[in-house]
This record gives structure tokens, C-alpha cells and sequence, in this order.
């Protein structure tokens, strides 16, 4: 097996494969090719100290998990699927600076996995198809489904009416498309562990906070989300080496929620002594989110940690969970 360097230092052979597919969530912040310095993106003046989660995961246990060298990969859409119909092997749509197992990319959504010009799920499974014994103990986390289910018409149409046949419909189809990938990878890799990560509601953004301020919608909105959550549940308990990644508990155990009036009631989540981080929209590291409306630092290096300790707990993953003294250390260093 050949050893290569990320960040450094020699990733070694006992190094757990990690893929991605996913979303703008997941597509690493210091592409320099998606998000130049001095574009504003991720992080504007903050950006090459902003991590996104798979970035954090190679800091902090880049011993255990292998994303695949850093690299410069992928070729747009069009000419990525005349490679392929001519045989000139796996690439990845678009091009972007990130690691190679790393299929996520932003603006995706749930087509994207399977067809159109990214197929992200074929052309990971082509991939590891090149190793496929290493893959018997690799990880594949899919986290998308925010560029459609977090629009606001979306929610609106949920907070009137959690059943709706037309966002119900959107709904389902995104669960097809990934319960798709699933037996893409599946049959290719059977012994390949998959997260299935629910998806997060959107109506605690700050960019939402002016909206649905009543508490029915809010129960609305979840119990509408809740179908998307419930067949990934479903789907996870039905297959082994799957398990579910609850997003909304995740963001509820640090942030909180609204009040029973609909009313931002969110905590400020401390980090040593030094960092309070407000939900709330900015670039600097006390900031939720990013000006661009994407995770911030903080709420990055906490998603990494809490999946190590799913991977641990739930998957049986042998991996070292990331620690809080560890969490407050790599944040503390980057102020």
C-alpha cells in the first residue's frame, strides 16, 4: 500500500479511508480554486484560519484517517463524463483543490449524487474500486440535502403544512437518490461503513430569525423534516454498517432553540475562557456561522468531534474520539 503526505506528515498504512459526498457543508474551505483568498468566501479575512470539518479531521487525527492527498483533481462537468465514456478512468466534477476522497461540492444537491454532471456516488465507487481491500475498513459520510431543503419557500411550505404533497415529493426524492448511492456503495464495498447525516433546519439561521416566529410553523418545519430523518433511520437500521448522524440534536445540544414563542432563544456556546460563539452571522471565530452563511470554525471543530465519537460509539469505528481539551486547544490556537 503506498503511504502519501497531507498536511505534513506521512499518513500511515493503518489509516482508516474517509470519503465524502456531500454538499457546500463539506467541500473544504481552503480550495483556492472554488474560494480564492480575498473573494470573501469562507471566512473573507478569517479564511485561511476558518477549517471545515474534513480539514479539522485531518488536524486532529490525521492518524487514524486517511481523506486522500491534498490535491488538485477534477475537470468540469462536460469533459469529466467524455473522460469517462472514452476510458480514461475515475476524475471528479468540478475541478477543486481538496482531499481526493473528497467528492462534495458546493450547490450540490441530492441528483448530484447519482446522476447530472457530478455523479459523485460513481465516481467516488470508481475510485475505490482501485483499492478495494483497503476500502473493506473505510468510512463514506453523505451529509447533503441543504441546497434544496433549506430554501425558505421550502420551509414555508412545510410550516403551513408538514405533509404538503410537493415538499413531500422533494423529500423523496432526495432519500431515492441517496438510498441510490447507498447500494451503489454497497454492492461494490459491502463491508464499507456509511453515515447518513439528517438534515439540518434551516429556521435556525440567523439569516431566518425574523421568520416563523410562531410556534406551530416551527413544530411544522420539524415534523416535515422529520420524514427526510425517518427514512435515513430506516435505511440505516435496515443495512449493516450503516448508522444515523442526528443534525438537529447536534445543534440543539450546543445552541439550543427557540422559545416556546417562536422567539431566538439560542445559548452561547464557551470555549476556554477566551471564545463565546453566538448563532449568529460573521466571519471572526465568535460567529455560529460564516458571512456566507456556512459553518464557522467553532461549529466545524465541534461536528468533527462529534463524529469521532459517533464513529466510535455507534459505528464501532476504531478511532480515537476528539477530545474538549483538544477542541479548546486547536480553537485557542487559531485566535
Amino acid at each position: 500500500m503506498t503511504r502519501h503526505i497531507t498536511l505534513g506528515h506521512v499518513i500511515p498504512e493503518t489509516a482508516i479511508p474517509l470519503a465524502v459526498l456531500g454538499d457546500s457543508n463539506s467541500h473544504s474551505y481552503q480550495d483556492r480554486i472554488s474560494f480564492p483568498l480575498g473573494s470573501g468566501l469562507r471566512g473573507g479575512d478569517f479564511q485561511s484560519r476558518t477549517f471545515q470539518w474534513t480539514e479539522v479531521l485531518a488536524r486532529l487525527r490525521g492518524d487514524f484517517f486517511d481523506p486522500g492527498p491534498w490535491v488538485t483533481w477534477g475537470h468540469r462537468p462536460r469533459v469529466a463524463t467524455w473522460r469517462e465514456r472514452l476510458g480514461l478512468g475515475a476524475t471528479r466534477a468540478p475541478e477543486k483543490q481538496d482531499y481526493l476522497f473528497n467528492f462534495a461540492n458546493s450547490g450540490a444537491d441530492c441528483r448530484g449524487l447519482m446522476e447530472g454532471g457530478t455523479q459523485q456516488a460513481p465516481r467516488l465507487v470508481a475510485l475505490m474500486n482501485e483499492q478495494p481491500a483497503r476500502w473493506q475498513q473505510g468510512v463514506v459520510v453523505i451529509r447533503i440535502g441543504m441546497a434544496v431543503l433549506s430554501q425558505t419557500a421550502f420551509l414555508d411550505r412545510l410550516a403551513q403544512d408538514p405533509q404538503a404533497a410537493d415538499a413531500q415529493q422533494v423529500i423523496g426524492q432526495c432519500v431515492d437518490r441517496i438510498g441510490q448511492a447507498v447500494t451503489l456503495i454497497r454492492h461494490h464495498h459491502p463491508s464499507t461503513h456509511i453515515v447518513l447525516v439528517g438534515i439540518f433546519n434551516d429556521a435556525h439561521d440567523p439569516l431566518s430569525a425574523d421568520q416563523w416566529r410562531d410556534r406551530q410553523a416551527l413544530d411544522h418545519i420539524d415534523r416535515g423534516l422529520d420524514v427526510f430523518d425517518n427514512a435515513l433511520k430506516r435505511l440505516a437500521s435496515a443495512t449493516a454498517r450503516i448508522s444515523f448522524f442526528d443534525e438537529r440534536a447536534h445543534f440543539a445540544r450546543y445552541w439550543g432553540s427557540r422559545d416556546a414563542d417562536g422567539r431566538p432563544a439560542y445559548r452561547t456556546v464557551k470555549v476556554g475562557s477566551r471564545l463565546e460563539v453566538r448563532n449568529a452571522l460573521g466571519d471572526s471565530p465568535d460567529h455560529a456561522f460564516i458571512a456566507d452563511d456556512h459553518w464557522g470554525l467553532v461549529g466545524n471543530v465541534l461536528w468533527a468531534q462529534a463524529l469521532t465519537v459517533h464513529l466510535r460509539e455507534v459505528a464501532g469505528v476504531q478511532v480515537k474520539p476528539i477530545t474538549d481539551p483538544e477542541v479548546k486547544g486547536f480553537i485557542e490556537a487559531l485566535l
